[in-house]
């Protein structure tokens, strides 16, 4: 492992065989980056070589031998930490779950380029002219006199309980003078905090299920959640004994959730249940004798969801 991080540190120029991926072009600002053909298209997400993305933005790329892990840090005193093939990341001292494992290709690490950059305080958009993704700085936001957390958060597109998750607030109300980051990234978000975890645990179960199959596995989890038969969180469904297989036995923290497993645990997430009060599920073909008791609400693809 210590090999392979350093090389992914040290690699230079690897980027030049991507230029058929399909990544589309980057603009930094307004201008026109180089790095554009290095994007790499994967697993429904543009994908951005970190050592090289860094350099343009002027990050600090760093690697902890102790930990095996390669960080970013900016100027404002964020630091994203990652090993490559996982799909969790330590996040200014914390674990959050990604839903994507970091990918390696030709000794580069990377990730997916909105996640990168919303981690280090900068926007991404997209100019439909280009056909290109833009990534744009953002410095924090000085509070004026009669500023509302409810106007800044507007102002950016966010919510003021990810802003507040964001900053480290107990409370809505913000001094005059305070600097406020307001680029939030997704997995910092409360309403989408869970977002990842959910989906791979829809991979592993799911992976290969119709669409309406992912979005009830998603809804057993949060039927759970909200059973008072069960552990009131995501994390603690997912994780709890006897439960989940792949959670307890390692297969989460490298697992990679498609687009479609994204979206079912997105729209879980907003409320869209396909499976009201089911609580569990299991193959019929495979537990012929637990079908016939079962309480069924309904049978998708390969799956019986019951109560």
């Amino acid at each position: 492992m210590a090999a392979l991080t350093l090389a992914l540190l040290a690699a230079a120029g690897a980027g030049s065989a991507f230029a058929g991926t399909n990544g589309g072009g980057l603009y930094i600002e307004d201008q026109k980056s180089d790095l554009g053909r290095q994007l790499w298209l994967a697993d429904g997400m543009t994908y951005a070589p970190v050592k090289e993305l860094a350099e343009e933005l002027g990050w600090t790329l760093s690697y902890d031998a102790d930990s095996g892990k390669i960080a970013v840090s900016d100027e404002w005193g964020d630091k994203l930490a990652f090993r490559p093939g996982q799909s969790v990341i330590t996040y200014n001292g914390e674990m959050y779950d990604i839903p994507q494992a970091v990918k390696v290709r030709d000794g580069n690490a990377y990730l997916p380029l909105r996640l990168l950059a919303e981690s280090m305080h900068a926007s991404v958009g997209w100019q439909n002219e280009e056909q290109a993704s833009v990534v744009r700085p953002v410095e924090p936001y000085v509070v004026q006199s009669g500023d509302t957390l409810a106007g800044i958060a507007q102002a950016y597109g966010t919510t003021v309980k990810a802003l507040m998750a964001r900053n480290g607030l107990e409370s809505q109300k913000v001094e005059e003078g305070r600097k406020l980051k307001v680029i939030v990234p997704e997995f910092l978000d409360p309403t989408t905090a869970d977002l990842a975890l959910l989906a791979k645990i829809i991979q592993v179960e799911a992976g290969y299920e119709p669409y309406e199959g992912k979005l009830a596995i998603a809804n057993v989890v949060l039927n759970r959640v909200n059973s008072g038969k069960f552990p009131d969180t995501v994390r603690g469904v997912i994780y709890a004994a006897g439960q989940f297989p792949p959670a307890l036995n390692g297969d989460l923290l490298t697992e990679t959730a498609s687009a479609e497993c994204i979206q079912a645990a997105r729209a879980a997430l907003d409320g869209e249940n396909n499976v009201p009060g089911a609580l569990y599920f299991f193959n019929p073909k495979m537990e012929p004798a637990k079908a016939k008791k079962a309480r069924v609400v309904k049978t998708i693809g390969h799956h019986m969801f019951t109560k």
